[in-house]
């Protein structure tokens, strides 16, 4: 596009040019028939040509530069396009990239959140049966405990049973003795008979 308007900016000026020139050259030999006696009017306009044909010439040059310019501005533009479509290019790679990881991301994130909902349900269950195997626990050392004083009695009571047992017994065969001093509530210690502490 640039070279299309250094082509039609140099082809106006051209243009323009010629047609200045085609002016002065009419003009230059309208002098000249009308004037034709005088050489001195016809050096005058040969000079006046001259540097009308100079300026043309200075001016056609500068056009070229111009265009020249325009040529390098061009090729520089495009050189810059390219350089920023390379840039736009590695960017939206770095952008899908960053998008594909923030997607995988929220996929690891759903996953955690259901296996979290999961934990969370199985934590609830695990609570639930905590509180049944608590109540089962306590029912059960409710149980023991009653069982154990039940059994302490119960050996209590035998131990009461056996002792008046063995005394009738150990009666029987020595009717002769005297079992007073002997009680359940009472041990040998350095060979006495004392009370049980």
């Amino acid at each position: 596009m640039v070279e299309s308007l250094g082509g039609n900016l140099l082809q106006d000026r051209v243009a323009q040019g010629l047609g200045d020139f085609l002016i002065v050259s009419n003009l230059a030999l309208s002098k000249a028939e009308d004037v034709q006696d005088s050489q001195v009017e016809t050096t005058k306009l040969r000079e006046e040509l001259a540097l009308q044909a100079k300026a043309l010439s200075n001016r056609e040059t500068t056009m070229y530069q111009e265009l020249a310019n325009l040529h390098k501005l061009e090729k520089e533009v495009k050189r810059l396009l390219f350089e920023k479509s390379q840039e736009a290019l590695e960017s939206e790679s770095k952008i899908l990239l960053l998008y594909n990881k923030v997607v995988e991301l929220e996929e690891k994130v759903e996953e955690m959140q259901a296996k979290m909902a999961k934990l969370e349900e199985r934590v609830t269950q695990r609570k639930v049966q905590l509180g049944q195997v608590e109540g089962e626990l306590a029912e059960k050392v409710e149980l023991f405990k009653k069982t154990e004083e039940e059994l302490n009695n119960d050996v209590v009571d035998a131990y009461g049973e056996g002792f008046q047992d063995a005394m009738a017994q150990f009666a029987w065969v020595h009717p002769e003795v005297d079992l007073s001093p002997f009680a359940e509530s009472k041990c040998v210690v350095d060979r006495q008979l004392v009370p049980k502490e």
